[in-house]
């Protein structure tokens, strides 16, 4: 995992090579400039996929192919804790999560994913992502405790006047700013357990729709990644006995 500048964007971040990543993730690209545009095809990315609402939309200034898959379903949500959030969309939007990881998987190319800070939605597909692909937990839970580094000066002022129009209580607006600047790692762990409960990413993802070359295509680019990098490493390729036996020898999914 590497960051690197992205005009017009913030918090991108690229998984594997950086001189051809298998997957990048971000901020919103509305405002991405020409340049900002050059610096992601130069590494192999030529489609955007898109987890924000139709309101949250803004003009795009790229030419980037997109494909829109909102995540929510409905408008993002303005309070909460960030654990109860994503436990939430384990629970109750794992259609829309499994549709997003097969379009990386389905893509040719490389796939940016971003939302509007590149933070939750993003952060729980790219999980998703690099877990069905065999990276490290540890690896992909650092990835995601990333984000608020880079969230939390390009959105603060934007938080704290939405905040100071809703005159919360300091209790009240401290857990506000943890929800729309932060993340922690913890909060993530804890989305994931609820998978792993499940029986791990990949079973997760193939009882929502997945079938085992979206796992296969994902660990195959993972793994291509790190040989890139000339790091030593097993293969990333999911093999069927990583799966429960009904989804290794069912190949169509489970409804």
């Amino acid at each position: 995992m590497f960051e690197f500048p992205l005009d017009g964007s913030y918090n991108a971040r690229g998984i594997g090579d950086e001189a051809a990543p298998w997957l990048v993730r971000s901020a919103a690209l509305d405002e991405l400039s020409t340049e900002g545009e050059r610096a992601l095809r130069e590494r192999g990315v030529d489609l955007v996929i898109d987890l924000r609402e139709a309101s949250e939309h803004r003009t795009r200034r790229h030419s980037l192919a997109v494909r829109s898959l909102p995540l929510y379903g409905e408008r993002p949500p303005a309070s909460g804790t960030l654990e109860t959030i994503y436990r939430g969309l384990i629970r109750d939007r794992a259609p829309q999560l499994t549709a997003a990881v097969i379009a990386i998987a389905e893509h040719p190319g490389t796939a940016i994913v971003h939302c509007t800070a590149g933070k939750d939605r993003t952060g729980l597909v790219v999980a998703l992502a690099r877990l069905a692909a065999g990276e490290p937990r540890d690896d992909v839970i650092d990835d995601y405790s990333r984000s608020g580094i880079s969230v939390r000066p390009a959105r603060r002022a934007l938080v704290a006047e939405q905040l100071d129009a809703l005159g919360l209580a300091a209790g009240a607006r401290a857990d506000a700013e943890r929800l729309h600047l932060d993340s922690p790692a913890e909060a993530l762990a804890a989305a994931l357990d609820v998978v792993e409960r499940q029986g791990g990413a990949s079973a997760y993802l193939v009882r929502h729709g997945a079938r085992f070359e979206h796992l296969t295509a994902l660990g195959r680019r993972a793994s291509e990644a790190a040989a890139a990098r000339a790091i030593p490493t097993a293969s990333a390729l999911p093999t069927a006995s990583a799966l429960p036996a009904r989804f290794a020898t069912d190949p169509e999914p489970a409804r």
